[in-house]
């Protein structure tokens, strides 16, 4: 059985594969390197806000994606989505446990996407 660290190397590299031969590689590569520091300075409802903003078909959306997908298979966002999560839909404790369970999973997950970018995706990265 894997351990949980295991796991989430493996997702993030599923997930640098799909991007390693994308013509806005560049720009995934860039927002992956952010990502730790952003969540860790911001949290992840800035951070998701911020990356949101840039439109649903950039790669800061599709990262959004991501995290989102990997929550799902580790915490229960009580029949929401990340959105839900971040806003509170539900009110109480469990709703605060959630933001945190899930914030400090995000930032796990962040580092070994960016260490997969760092490694994997091809140029400096360099675009904004």
């Amino acid at each position: 059985m894997a351990t949980l660290e295991q796991r989430r190397a493996r997702f993030a590299l599923e997930k640098i594969d799909t991007v390693k031969g994308a013509g806005d590689k560049g720009k995934y590569k860039t927002q992956l390197l952010k990502l730790p520091a952003r969540l860790h300075s911001n949290g992840l409802g800035q951070t998701v806000a911020f990356y949101l903003s840039a439109g649903s078909e950039k790669p800061e959306a599709r990262i959004c994606g991501w995290i989102e997908e990997w929550l799902r298979q580790r915490i229960d966002l009580q029949g929401r989505g990340l959105l839900g999560c971040i806003v509170g839909e539900s009110a109480g404790e469990a709703a605060e446990a959630t933001y945190r369970a899930a914030s400090a999973e995000a930032r796990a997950l962040a580092v070994w996407l960016k260490r997969f970018a760092e490694a994997f995706i091809a140029g400096e990265g360099e675009q904004t």
